[in-house]
């Protein structure tokens, strides 16, 4: 009876969710065939029919809630999102989101497969504040001049290659780079990489750029995890995608 009582007050709830929705967001939080990319401005609701389309796929479908990975840009939003979500699906299911920003879902990933990698589960995290110290220490310890080899300019383009998937190891094959390096008078920054990374890797340490690289040649490298995260998410939700 009671059992009945609450599927009834959850069809109430959820036909009064659905009425507030235009047609438009109806459909985005109920296709689950294909991909579905929402284009609106600020204030249309975006966010508030992403969380939707989660409950919709958690209390309607049956999907366990682990198997969505949902993702935004800020820690903020990503806070304000599992709110949401929490509200809608409960607490005790919440509990099993994966929901973060990208650095922090790959954070999570990381620490859970570290040893195929090279590193510990407990690593260390580099902000661009230690990043660049490390940058400066390695400059003087190759007694190159700080003047041209501005550290900050040098962890810039350090950042750089990592957001292009160009590895320390595969920096120097780069020609276009080398070149480039070499007219700017700076052709020590392979080396510097080359340190930097390996000095990274000796103190249990990833910077932010690492995060996502690092996790780029995880899944490269190890099909059997790659195959597992992918069969894991039967749903990506991306908010805030353009950014």
């Amino acid at each position: 009876m009671l059992e009945q009582q609450f599927l009834e007050l959850r069809r109430q709830v959820i036909a009064k969710e659905f009425s507030r929705m235009n047609d438009m967001q109806l459909e985005a939080v109920t296709t689950t065939e294909g991909y579905v990319r929402v284009i609106a401005g600020a204030g249309s609701g975006k966010t508030r029919a992403l969380s939707r389309r989660f409950a919709y796929l958690v209390n309607d479908l049956g999907i366990m809630p682990g198997n969505i990975l949902c993702v935004t840009f800020t820690y903020k939003a990503a806070g304000e999102m599992k709110q949401r979500i929490a509200a809608r699906v409960g607490e005790n299911r919440a509990r099993y989101l994966w929901m973060g920003t990208f650095l922090s879902i790959f954070s999570r990933i990381l620490r859970s497969e570290a040893a195929l990698i090279g590193y510990s589960s407990n690593f260390t995290i580099y902000d661009q504040t230690d990043a660049r110290s490390l940058v400066k220490t390695i400059i003087k310890e190759l007694q190159l001049d700080d003047k041209v080899y501005k550290p900050a300019s040098v962890a810039d383009r350090i950042s750089m290659a990592k957001n292009h998937l160009i590895l320390a190891d595969d920096y120097g094959k780069h020609r276009e780079l080398i070149e480039r390096d070499i007219s700017q008078k700076m052709p020590a920054i392979s080396q510097i990489f080359g340190i930097y990374q390996s000095r990274c890797k000796q103190a249990n340490a990833m910077d932010f750029d690492d995060l996502l690289t690092l996790t780029y040649q995880l899944f490269r490298e190890h099909e059997d995890i790659r195959k597992k995260y992918a069969e894991r998410f039967k749903f990506v939700l991306v908010d805030e995608y353009q950014d």
